[in-house]
């Protein structure tokens, strides 16, 4: 592992790495265990960019979030994406890993005071031979601990980590992405919201940040706006990931249901109500709709667009049939009031039969 040292010990920090592509997020470690590691980082991940040859630094903070002080080590992990979701998977140096020889720290040991925060410089110094894209893991954890680790996905345990991206810019960088598929959770909604997912591929091998716009329409008429990717999450090279977004301007809408303040979990999901809010009476949503994306990337000379379209259905059933039960009434009471009528009349008739027959 070399001057940095191995991690060990860890806790659990899902939090932390869900998001490593946002630029600029908070970042927890925490455990239920008594003693735990509380840590929150800043920011999450830092991106450089230079020159090979050139001297790089960024600013990591860390502060000690529990109640008592902490003495705390930093390390150097790297990591690559899996799956389609933006998390990485962390992992030690490997053989051949001579990058890591490029990283220093303005300190590897120091101790934080409950509530306070610490900044350490990172420092990247790129030879003249670095090219492309690298990726680190600086992380950081109590000082004594020791035992060995494994390869981690979207954990670590008994500290937490901020993700650098460091670019080296040479000739030959290829920024190149495509979207694979535009998609809404279903077809068919009763009620809003609409989840859309965006699949991205980057194809090139550099990094990449897409952003863009997704326009709904019902006929001819645009209806509403969504942004995508507004923090600008990057795509690794030779990877794929989801981007979500919520189209949830409707009447009504479900909302996650919450308790103090909390989201309520049923059997580890969340809960969903609906909620009437009769002020947006007019924003009942209903009939067909389609949703054109329209997302770009920056390959280094101009911003290069990418376009997709799905189609969707909401069908408010339930505002439909309470709205159809005067309606269906009024046809009822109308058909039932003609048919007696009709009986009223006949029965006269037969009366004045009767009559004239009695007459004679």
């Amino acid at each position: 592992m070399g001057k940095f040292g191995r991690l060990k010990d860890w806790v659990a920090v899902s939090v932390v790495l869900a998001s490593f592509f946002l630029p600029a997020a908070v970042a927890h470690a925490q455990s239920s265990d008594t003693g735990a590691l509380n840590l929150t980082t800043s920011p999450l991940p830092v991106v450089m960019t230079g020159k090979p040859g050139q001297s790089l630094s960024s600013e990591l903070r860390v502060k000690n979030s529990g109640t008592k002080a902490e003495t705390l080590k930093v390390g150097l992990m790297k990591f690559t994406a899996y799956g389609d979701e933006g998390k990485p998977q962390l992992k030690d140096r490997a053989p051949g890993d001579d990058y890591f020889d490029w990283v220093t720290f303005s300190e590897n040991v120091f101790t934080v005071q409950p509530n306070e925060w610490k900044s350490i410089t990172m420092t990247v110094n790129l030879p003249k031979t670095a090219a492309f894209d690298y990726y680190y893991a600086a992380t950081f954890s109590r000082a004594n601990t020791s035992v060995p680790t494994t390869d981690r996905q979207a954990k670590v345990q008994g500290g937490t980590a901020i993700l650098a991206i460091v670019e080296a810019e040479v000739p030959g960088a290829i920024r190149k992405a495509e979207i694979t598929s535009f998609t809404t959770s279903h077809k068919i909604y009763e009620f809003l919201p609409v989840t859309f997912n965006v699949k991205i591929k980057n194809t090139g091998n550099v990094h990449l940040a897409p952003i863009g716009t997704i326009y709904i329409q019902r006929g001819n008429k645009q209806i509403d706006t969504i942004d995508v990717n507004v923090a600008a999450g990057n795509v690794l090279p030779n990877s794929s990931r989801i981007f979500t977004a919520t189209w949830d301007d409707g009447y009504p809408v479900y909302k996650l249901k919450e308790n103090n303040g909390e989201v309520v979990l049923k059997n580890g999901q969340q809960v969903q109500t609906l909620r009437w809010d009769n002020a947006r009476l007019g924003k009942l949503r209903w009939g067909r709709y389609t949703a054109h994306l329209t997302m770009v990337y920056d390959d280094g000379h101009r911003d290069v667009p990418m376009d997709a379209t799905v189609s969707f259905w909401v069908i408010p059933w339930r505002v439909i049939g309470i709205a159809l039960i005067p309606i269906v009434a009024f046809i009822f009471l109308s058909y039932r009031y003609i048919k007696l009528k009709k009986r009223l009349k006949a029965l006269q008739k037969d009366q004045q039969k009767s009559a004239k027959a009695g007459a004679k």
